[in-house]
C-alpha cells in the first residue's frame, strides 16, 4: 500500500454544491483535497482557512470527481 502522508497544510476548507455536494479543500498552491473522514464538527462551521496533516493513499478512490481523496490525520484552526 502506497501512501503520502503531508503535515501542517494551511487549506481553505469550502462546500462544494455539486455532483451531490461535498466538502473540499484547496491549498495555496491550487491543489485539491477531497478529505474521507471530515468531521462533522468542521462541516458545522462553514467555510473556514485550517491546517491540516492528511495521507493520500493511491488504492483509495472516491465517486466524487474533484480533488486527491485523502485521510485527514490532524486538522486545527489557522
Amino acid at each position: 500500500m502506497s501512501k503520502k502522508v503531508y503535515s501542517n497544510v494551511s487549506v481553505h476548507l469550502s462546500y462544494y454544491d455539486f455532483e451531490g455536494g461535498f466538502w473540499g479543500m484547496t491549498d495555496k498552491n491550487g491543489n485539491q483535497w477531497l478529505p474521507l473522514n471530515l468531521e462533522d464538527d468542521w462541516i458545522s462551521q462553514g467555510n473556514i482557512e485550517v491546517v491540516v496533516s492528511f495521507a493520500v493513499d493511491e488504492n483509495i478512490f472516491s465517486l466524487v470527481n474533484w480533488g486527491t481523496p485523502v485521510m485527514i490525520g490532524d486538522i486545527k484552526h489557522l
